[in-house]
């Protein structure tokens, strides 16, 4: 972190906004005159997977827990404006990302993201560039489920996100039109439109998202290899463009065909018109630190991804004790056509002559299919709420990809880098749950049984790995409500399967001596988790958590001996502890609030070397503040900081990293037209750096992505008020 800037951004944190508070606590002729009170409004929630009740004020808090999820609160946010979904989930406690763009929670990769309850079937570098061509202006809230019932899918070992975008529910139309434009590198823009027209009996909703999140990567990195017997010191520098357009549409409509019977019908689609024109530079040294070569690498990469994603449910309410049955199925499609030419050039170090030069293309379409179906039972009696339900899904992923070398003037195919990808799975699901509430004290127990049969097999090697088992997932939960406080107790086993990307051994080239590709051979995560809240006053949150992960997956570099290059894969460790603790607080003043939030966590694991694996273990923290002002004339000013140490990624020891965010938003109109100005990454000190542990390799890496932008949008709305609504939920498209 940049020390003077943090002696800075104290000072400011420290004085001026306080002072700022003081001053707009007491307008002008209001001296000495007694302000009205605030009433709080006191809401009862459905029962959900935990049957609580939460008591919130008409203003949330930023940070709040809620029926057993972690909550931060965004829809009247000013920090949304020109940032993508990605960015937000970056500020959300106990989420990193990593240098390749993966989502942790926790320590663990392969998070399951949720949008409105569903999931979106990716993960990886398809996951982050999703959510990178998401505008958080559509975001309501986002919620970290800590502990799932029963009812969930058993996959996420550290729990599962779920994004709430806006939604209508209120009778009536509404018509919301969007529109930003951000400065960083380049300009960008997001258009948007949506509308919902509700009745009695009938509700609809559409929308349409034109968005271009370009953004730019410079970074550099550094390793050794061995070629010939000889010790070779490697330095990189890279400067990575992506260049995006990506359109978003939603359609939906529910038919209440009487009291009783409801049906749904939803489609989600994108298409990401994605390119990524790609140059790295590497200075290749010998032993006594005399250049040996220059290696040029200039890689065009054009990717189109295409997603559909549809969905048919049936609810019936068979009484008004609250017993209800519902069924729905899901089919995705998703299409990711991939094509690269990469070009690398070889001049001496001594005199610039010409050494080598070569060129690799690349044609890797890839194909997922997702098919399920699940019906789900709620049976109250003699004041038990009993939960029930069926789910099978079917998976096929297809990725027939192919490198060709240009050889004397025409392409041939590199055989050895070629092969077709073939994964087939089947997931087989019932559970059954019981909650109650005795007095203060609510228990809900469950038991999930998942039946999985997997095959990977790879077409010109003729390699086979298959995975038949069937697992038991229990879940408990306990909640104490005393007079102002709230004790939760909740136990379960999770699952973390392979994403489908990390199981496809195609590569994705960074140069000749650096790549990443799938590992076939892995097999499945268990954990158990075990975690505690208690919630103080209503307002104060401290929540412990404690996870023991077998078959811990993360990142691990290995050399390639055929090309001498380092490829950073997905692979099983043996195991992994975590232990979570986060302390949040609200501090009101007049006009000023804040929201502080504090964490530390613990993780040991073994880690592979070369020769006997050593123990990882450290201690890291982390720490932000997000801070409102309402200003004069209906304005509002947010500034929001974040903090995370040094800590554990896998091999990597990750660097501190500390950024800033600022903005301004204004409502007039009687809140139809909104006006939004936005900071992003104020102090330019977004910055990844970090270096293996491991002793197969000695590789460091140093990324300055894109962070620092300024956005503007301006958004009006027509018709009813905006009111947030929950979906349903799937597990497996989040692994594509």
């Amino acid at each position: 972190m940049n020390t003077p800037y943090s002696i800075i951004l104290v000072i400011l944190l420290a004085a001026v906004i306080p002072a700022a508070g003081r001053a707009q606590s007491a307008p002008a002729g209001t001296a000495g005159t007694k302000q009205p009170s605030v009433k709080k409004d006191t809401l009862a929630f459905p029962h959900t997977d935990s049957m609580r009740q939460v008591t919130v004020t008409a203003t949330k808090n930023t940070l709040q827990v809620e029926n057993g999820r972690i909550v931060m609160n965004l829809a009247n946010s000013a920090l949304t404006s020109g940032a993508s979904v990605f960015d937000l989930l970056k500020k959300m406690p106990g989420i990193s990302v990593s240098q390749d763009d993966n989502i942790s929670l926790r320590g663990t990769e392969g998070v399951n993201v949720l949008i409105d309850g569903k999931m979106n079937y990716l993960s990886g570098k398809q996951l982050a560039d999703f959510l990178k061509g998401l505008s958080g202006d559509n975001v309501a809230k986002i919620e970290l489920i800590t502990a799932p019932a029963a009812e969930f899918d058993a996959a996420g070992n550290a729990g599962i996100i779920n994004i709430v975008t806006r939604k209508r529910t209120i009778r009536g139309y509404a018509i919301d039109l969007r529109s930003a434009v951000t400065r960083g590198s380049t300009w960008m823009t997001n258009q948007n439109i949506s509308a919902t027209l509700n009745t009695s009996a009938l509700s609809l909703y559409g929308s349409f998202d034109y968005n271009t999140p370009n953004r730019k990567v410079i970074s550099t990195s550094s390793n050794t290899i061995q070629e010939n017997g000889a010790a070779f010191q490697l330095q990189r520098s890279g400067d990575s463009r992506y260049l995006i357009k990506f359109y978003t549409w939603r359609l939906g409509a529910e038919w209440q065909l009487n009291s009783r019977h409801q049906v749904s019908a939803h489609y989600h689609g994108y298409f990401d018109d994605f390119a990524a024109p790609k140059d790295a530079l590497v200075y290749k040294y010998m032993g006594n630190h005399q250049l040996h070569s220059i290696i040029q690498t200039d890689n065009n990469i054009v990717e189109p991804y295409h997603y559909d994603a549809a969905n048919l449910a049936w609810t019936w309410r068979i009484d008004t004790t609250g017993k209800k049955l519902s069924t729905e199925g899901h089919y995705i499609s998703y299409r990711n056509l991939s094509d690269a030419l990469m070009t690398t050039t070889v001049t001496s170090g001594t005199d610039g002559s010409l050494l080598e030069k070569n060129t690799l293309r690349s044609h890797q379409p890839g194909y997922i299919t997702i098919r399920s179906a699940k019906t789900d039972l709620e049976w109250p009696h003699k004041g038990i709420l009993f939960k029930g339900g069926l789910k099978y899904a079917y998976v096929t992923n297809d990725n027939n990809f192919r490198f060709d070398s240009l050889i004397g003037g025409s392409y041939k195919e590199a055989s050895t880098m070629s092969n077709h990808f073939i994964y087939d799975e089947r997931v087989s699901a019932a559970y059954l749950s019981a909650a109650k509430k005795i007095k203060r004290t609510s228990i809900m127990i469950g038991l999930r049984v998942e039946h999985t049969d997997a095959k990977g097999y790879t077409v010109k090697d003729g390699f086979s790995n298959r995975w038949a088992y069937t697992s038991f997932f229990p879940s408990l939960s306990i909640d104490r409500e005393l007079k102002q406080h709230k004790l939760n107790l909740s136990i379960s086993r999770r699952i973390n399967r392979p994403t489908y990307s990390d199981l496809n051994p195609v590569r994705w080239y960074t140069d000749q001596y650096f790549y990443y590709s799938g590992n076939p051979s892995l097999v499945p995560e268990m954990a158990w988790l075990i975690s505690g809240a208690w919630t103080i006053h209503r307002k104060y949150i401290v929540t412990a958590t404690y996870a023991l992960r077998n078959n811990y997956m993360t990142k691990r570099l290995l050399h390639d001996s055929a090309t001498n290059a380092i490829k950073s894969v997905t692979a099983n460790f043996h195991y992994m502890q975590r232990f979570d603790l986060l302390f949040s607080a609200p501090f009101n003043a007049g006009p000023w609030s804040m929201q502080v939030s504090a964490g530390a966590n613990y993780s040991r694991y073994p880690l592979p070397q070369a020769g006997d694996d050593v123990i990882a273990a450290r201690w890291a923290f982390n720490a932000q503040a997000q801070q409102q002002i309402r200003l004069p004339m209906g304005f509002r000013l947010e500034v929001a900081t974040f903090f995370h140490s040094r800590e554990l990624w896998g091999i990597y020891l990750k660097d501190p990293l500390f950024f800033m965010d600022a903005g301004i938003r204004k409502s007039m109109m009687k809140d139809n037209l909104t006006l939004q100005l936005n900071f992003m990454d104020c102090l330019r000190t977004y910055r990844l750096r970090g270096a293996s542990l491991a002793n197969t390799t000695d590789y460091s890496y140093y990324d300055r992505p894109e962070a620092h932008r300024i956005s503007f949008s301006v958004r009006y709305h027509i018709g009813g008020k905006l009111t947030s609504k929950r979906a349903s939920s799937i597990e497996e498209q989040e692994r594509l």
